[in-house]
């Protein structure tokens, strides 16, 4: 851990320019919200205490955050109203509380595409250059709307002066800045206490603390950045869409040349926290989001969404396949169009086929449910037959039970298990059966009517409905 650094980022702002009624960060890109993006980053460094400034949906924002890093300890500061950047890092400090540092790193959290490792590299040039305050600054064609780093006749960084306020001397400059700080604790404290609002909107500038810090006598840096796509941030649902294909395309290619194949790289979505192994085939119109664990010769044929999986090697996903938060064994094959819900479990060398939906089922090794079954809050053991339409009725209107099913049992097709029930091992349950009771090792179990016939039936249903036809056409 880095003891001598904290971190703020500002999350506040709902972004208009998107107009949305979501937080601008809770808006996904590359399979998360840009906030978790950003949170990772940061949480890379492993700094003594990262705090988030929230605003809009503070409650929605708070959450995704942590679901970024679950193993960190956040803090959080609720902006509100938002008042700007400067006012928004007062609320940062004063969540970090005792634990703001001797460094202080401040990002906005609308920067998706930043690294660790250029985030690292920002923090020891500021530490080499024994700056005061430091600013991450790149150079744009076209600079538009940013603030422009402003410097004096001897190149060293004088004020940011936003687009908006600026002169046309100004607006013509092209270093600009790129929306990351590094400050000493103490005088980003004295800084944010000295900003005003005296500008064309009304707002307290974070980018103010620049010239301010200066007129204090203090060691100002702006390090300007090779990688200026790493500090873009999202304004705009245009840009949220063009930032998203740049990360999808990047994603793809660094499983690419990790021996991964697409069919049509175009059309895959894979999230870059996944992990999947070398020699896996990915086909067309395929989600692989959140954190997944493909292995290696695993083949997903196409239309497939998967979210928070592991998939063992050598398993064949078909057409249509959606699988969520669940763990798939190795050698398996599922689908077309199988729905695999929260808490299934594959051991291994399953058959989930067409139409089979599982949730919170446990299924082992060799089992097979072919075709057109619900298995809900089931343990199913291992080399069983589950048939045709087999269901497992788990739900009473109120609670959900639990059914239990031995190993190598042949489940005929269009049973009912009513839960809670049991099946004990090397069982055959024969076809239409509805289970109540428990069944022992071993045996045959069935609920049959006795099969009852009328001779010539048919013919009389066929004499009466052709005589009611006859009768409607006289009238």
């Amino acid at each position: 851990m880095d003891n001598e650094l904290a971190a703020i980022i500002l999350a506040a702002g709902l972004g208009t320019r998107m107009r949305s009624g979501r937080a601008k960060v809770l808006h996904e890109i590359g399979g998360a919200p840009m906030i978790a993006r950003v949170v990772r980053a940061v949480a890379g460094l492993d700094p003594a205490a990262i705090a988030i400034v929230v605003g809009h949906q503070a409650d929605e924002v708070a959450e995704a955050a942590r679901r970024a890093c679950p193993d960190r300890e956040l803090s959080f500061g609720v902006q509100s109203p938002q008042r700007g950047t400067g006012d928004a890092a007062r609320f940062g400090l004063e969540a970090l509380g005792a634990r703001a540092s001797s460094d202080i790193l401040i990002i906005n959290g609308d920067m998706p595409r930043m690294r660790v490792e250029t985030l690292a590299r920002l923090l020891d040039a500021h530490r080499r250059a024994r700056a005061d305050i430091s600013l991450a600054s790149v150079e744009l064609e076209e600079p538009g709307a940013y603030g422009r780093v402003v410097r004096d006749a001897a190149g060293a960084v004088r004020a940011i002066v936003e687009a908006r306020d600026a002169s046309a001397a100004e607006r013509a400059i092209r270093e600009i800045n790129a929306g990351v700080y590094i400050a000493r604790a103490p005088v980003l404290r004295e800084a944010l206490a000295r900003l005003r609002a005296d500008n064309a909107q009304g707002e307290f500038y974070l980018t103010d603390i620049v010239a301010i810090a200066r007129s204090m006598g203090r060691a100002v840096e702006a390090l300007r950045a090779a990688a200026a796509a790493e500090f873009a941030g999202i304004n705009s649902r245009e840009e949220l869409a063009e930032m998203e294909a740049e990360i999808r395309r990047g994603t793809n290619q660094r499983l690419m040349a990790a021996g991964v194949t697409f069919i049509d790289p175009a059309t895959a979505y894979i999230a870059d926290e996944a992990e999947i192994g070398a020699d896996t085939v990915i086909g067309p119109n395929v989600q692989i989001v959140g954190r997944c664990r493909i292995g290696a010769g695993v083949r997903i044929e196409g239309t497939a969404y998967l979210r928070d999986v592991e998939i063992g090697n050598g398993s064949f996903l078909k057409l249509g396949v959606r699988a969520e938060e669940c763990h798939i064994g190795p050698d398996c094959e599922v689908g077309p169009f199988a729905n695999l819900r929260l808490g299934t479990w594959l051991e291994g060398h399953n058959r989930i086929g067409n139409f089979v939906e599982t949730k919170k089922a446990r299924i082992g090794s060799g089992t097979k449910a072919s075709h057109l079954s619900y298995l809900g809050d089931a343990t199913i053991g291992s080399d069983t037959n589950i048939g045709c339409g087999v269901i497992t009725v788990n739900y009473d209107g109120y609670d959900k039970h639990h059914t239990e099913i031995g190993s190598r049992c042949m489940v005929g097709c269009d049973t009912q298990l009513v839960a809670p029930v049991k099946v004990g091992d090397d069982v055959y349950v024969a076809s239409g059966s509805t289970i109540l009771r428990e069944v022992p090792d071993g045996a045959l179990a069935m609920s049959h009517h006795p099969q009852r016939q009328r001779p010539g039936w048919t013919a009389e249903w066929h004499r009466r409905h052709a005589g009611a036809k006859r009768d409607s056409h006289q009238d």
